[in-house]
């Protein structure tokens, strides 16, 4: 379930079982049942049983790829991607699958991309990997965005923050 995504019948067939199980047994549709299923969802501390959406335990275990991709640069799969489709943003993300041609598997995975970089924050750190425009740092918008006019006047909009700080003064360009 972590490296294939699951088709939305299959996951309702999955939780279909779970209720049924739970509940005790197949033919319980006409029966009352004294719980919702959201409440049966919900996490341990908050009241409920800490059972997991199968869609979204599956969606978001396919978006563990995504972060592993940036992380495990020397895995051998990694490589492979890498080598396969390259990469943009410092190596953080692999370029998107176009065509008809790739792996299924990937391809699969890729779909997750926006969502999963969309849910994800920066540590700056010395600022060599992450854009000072183009990337979400310091808010939850990219400066460009934010600052459109100026992002239209930069020089440099390829730039990462630690190339627009200036060392000598302690401060930024």
């Amino acid at each position: 379930m972590s490296i294939f995504r699951m088709p939305k019948s299959v996951a309702k067939r999955v939780e279909k079982t779970q209720r049924d199980f739970l509940w005790g047994g197949g033919n319980l549709e006409g029966k009352v049942h004294l719980v919702k299923w959201d409440a049966v969802c919900t996490e341990k501390h908050k009241g409920g049983l800490g059972l997991r959406r199968i869609a979204t335990l599956n969606r978001a275990l396919l978006g563990k790829w995504i972060w592993r991709f940036a992380c495990e640069k020397n895995n051998f799969w990694n490589q492979v991607i890498t080598t396969k489709y390259g990469q943009e943003d410092y190596g953080w993300r692999p370029k998107k699958v176009r065509g008809p041609a790739g792996v299924g598997v990937w391809k699969e995975i890729m779909k997750e991309d926006d969502w999963c970089w969309d849910n994800l924050a920066f540590r700056v750190g010395k600022g060599s990997k992450i854009k000072f425009w183009k990337d979400c740092w310091c808010t939850d918008t990219p400066l460009s965005q934010c600052f459109n006019q100026l992002f239209v006047l930069a020089v440099h909009r390829d730039a990462t923050i630690e190339e627009m700080w200036d060392h000598d003064a302690g401060q930024g360009d």
